[in-house]
């Protein structure tokens, strides 16, 4: 879906006061207090007050999503919901998924090379979304959506430096002439060592334009371009503190996108395409000199991944009824070539198919706002795959109170690496699949000052796929469940002053084994403010605290346990008059010192400035 398209169109038309509308959790945009749905927005006032580089650092200050990364800035970045595997979170653009089935990570996301580069907002939904997307949104969905160009042009430019001898350059312009709108952009990041050989540089460029026939017609077109190069120790290698060869595993990717939507009261019609080719070279992972049993040879791979799809949805509405039932083609490719310890060719060329029908039911009263959707997805070699999602809001008092509940299915299609490595790989593997349900209540203390929150969630993971060391292969074999609950609060104390609060507990275990998961903190929290410190000044601190987590490095197996750490970031901007803007941002403003990962030191303080300018033309 290309930014949910009758989402898109809805969202325009509908004047909902200066409430947050939420457009990954429906075909229709909604209010965020009428989703049932779990669901966070990072805003844009939030994305520029943070004079963030990367999404990577915007996402380290939501809520109940853990973000882990191993090294330094550039090192691999992915997401977890709910106590999920990396990989059982979708992750979008514009509505368009980026997930790669193709890589070793089974086609998880590296957020270290996405760029806030026309990002005007994301939305995180936890939960499984599998009625509304298919394979891969088994525990949640994370929807980066692009910035659209209204009013008189402007054109911007920015530029950063700091440690690390670390320089960002991004510029751009947008707009609207008329019926079209436009908005480009383009930028240059790059940051040298910051602990042993680990260094990064990305190029990114993005556009979104659309012209709106009538009121009722419209199209829309999003495009984006990013290239990475990034070196740094492999995971699983004990890092610069363990690894026992020192050289860096390279890796190089060029990734892309394009999608096009047409809208009309009565139907959309969207289609789009997503590639991504990699190149890395690893070292081997050594146990020991001489090498033990538990060490990986040396891995040298270039993979190539296509996805194109294309989407029908047809809409009706009554009263307080909306009815949406669509369907869809998607078209998957994706080859690997490697060479495993410089001698041992290893290769593996895929293609699938799969074809889907979905129906979606909403009923919106004043009191009462209730879903109920299902998907059905025939992909090629396997059954065809049922995803059923519930939900319900309901406001109990006039006192600000609302109950809401959710329950769903998800399911993930084995990735292609999976199903295809002639080491490892095995044909006949079933999707993973996921049942979750959450309830929770809402409480507006003050209206528009003071909001809490409280969710209890349960989800269950089955049919997991492992590695076999008996039949030295990947099988179905393991059930997971997490449990847990999240607290949030949020109070605007005055005009200037806003602050947050949050924490999250979760308890995942593998069922029948005492064996613990990878990288799950139980315990997880952060607070922050943001405040207007003068007219013309800006405060943005964030602070973040992440429990225990067990690990597990091959030349260390006797230190498994990531300790707890805390971090305190920080961001403040001042405006030298209206179109000029100065900045500094800190990351781990303490220099507390810690590991991510076993044998992966953060960098330390991160700091660095920079000058904002833009420029509009005289309104008319």
């Amino acid at each position: 879906m290309l930014v949910s398209g009758f989402a898109e169109a809805q969202s325009q038309q509908q004047d909902i006061s200066a409430e947050p509308v939420v457009i990954t959790v429906s075909e229709e945009a909604l209010p965020l207090s009428s989703v049932s749905a779990s669901v966070t927005i990072i805003t844009r006032e939030t994305i520029e007050n943070s004079r963030a580089e990367t999404v990577l650092d915007l996402l380290q200050e939501v809520p109940f999503v853990h973000l882990s990364r191993v090294g330094g800035a550039g090192g691999l970045a992915t997401a977890t919901i709910r106590g999920g595997d990396p990989n059982f979170t979708m992750v979008m653009i514009d509505g368009i998924p980026v997930n790669d089935p193709t890589n070793l990570l089974g086609g998880s996301y590296d957020f270290s090379s996405l760029s806030v580069d026309q990002v005007d907002r994301i939305e995180i939904v936890r939960g499984p979304l599998s009625s509304l997307y298919g394979s891969e949104a088994i525990s949640g969905v994370i929807n980066i959506i692009s910035r659209q160009g209204s009013g008189p042009a402007s054109l911007f430019a920015e530029a950063r430096y700091g440690r690390f001898d670390s320089e960002e350059f991004r510029a751009g312009f947008q707009g609207q002439l008329s019926r079209w709108t436009y908005s480009f952009s383009g930028s240059y990041y790059d940051v040298d060592e910051q602990v042993i050989s680990d260094s990064h540089s990305l190029k990114t460029g993005a556009f979104q334009s659309g012209f709106d026939f009538d009121s009722d017609h419209r199209i829309r077109i999003t495009g984006r371009v990013q290239e990475s190069d990034r070196s740094g120790f492999p995971e699983n290698g004990g890092g610069p503190v363990y690894s026992i060869l020192r050289d860096p595993e390279l890796t190089d990717s060029l990734e892309a996108l394009v999608g096009i939507l047409y809208q009309q009261p009565s139907f959309s019609v969207e289609a789009d395409h997503f590639n991504i080719d990699t190149d890395t070279e690893t070292l081997a992972i050594l146990d020991s000199i001489p090498p033990g049993f538990l060490s990986i040879p040396s891995f040298s791979n270039r993979s190539k991944f296509d996805r194109t799809r294309l989407q029908l949805t047809g809409f009706w509405k009554k009263n307080q009824w909306s009815v949406t039932a669509g369907a869809g083609l998607r078209r998957e490719a994706g080859n690997s070539e490697g060479v495993i310890a410089g001698m041992f060719p290893t290769a593996f060329e895929l293609e699938r198919d799969t074809g889907s029908i979905a129906t979606e039911v909403l009923y919106n009263s004043s009191q009462l706002h209730a879903s109920a959707g299902i998907r059905v997805d025939a992909a090629d070699g396997f059954q065809p795959e049922t995803s059923p999602r519930f939900g319900v809001t309901y406001s109990i008092n006039s006192f600000g109170t609302r109950l809401k509940a959710t329950l769903g299915e998800g399911y993930k299609l084995p990735s292609f690496f999976a199903l295809g490595d002639p080491n490892i790989g095995n044909p006949d593997l079933l999707p993973e699949r996921s049942r979750g349900w959450d309830i929770g209540v809402d409480q507006d203390l003050v209206p528009s000052r003071v909001f809490l929150s409280a969710v209890y969630f349960d989800n269950s993971f089955r049919d997991l796929i492992d590695f076999s060391p008996e039949q030295f292969r990947l099988v179905n074999r393991r059930e997971v469940t997490s449990r847990g609950v999240e607290l949030e609060a949020r109070a605007r104390i005055s005009s200037s002053v806003q602050i947050t609060g949050h924490l999250s507990y979760t308890d995942s275990d593998i069922e029948g084994s005492e064996e613990p998961l990878r990288d799950r903190p139980r315990w997880k929290g952060g607070a922050g403010i943001d405040w207007d410190v003068t007219s013309n000044s800006q405060l943005h601190l964030q602070y973040r605290a992440v429990g225990d987590r067990f690990d597990f490095q091959i030349p260390v197996p006797d230190q498994n346990i990531a300790e707890a750490y805390n971090v305190l970031d920080l961001a403040f901007s001042y405006r030298l008059m209206n179109r000029a803007t100065v900045f500094v941002r800190v990351d781990n403003l303490l220099d507390n010192e810690f590991q991510e990962f076993v044998g992966f030191p953060d960098p330390g303080i991160y700091a660095r400035a920079g000058f904002a300018f833009s420029f509009e033309t005289q309104k008319k």
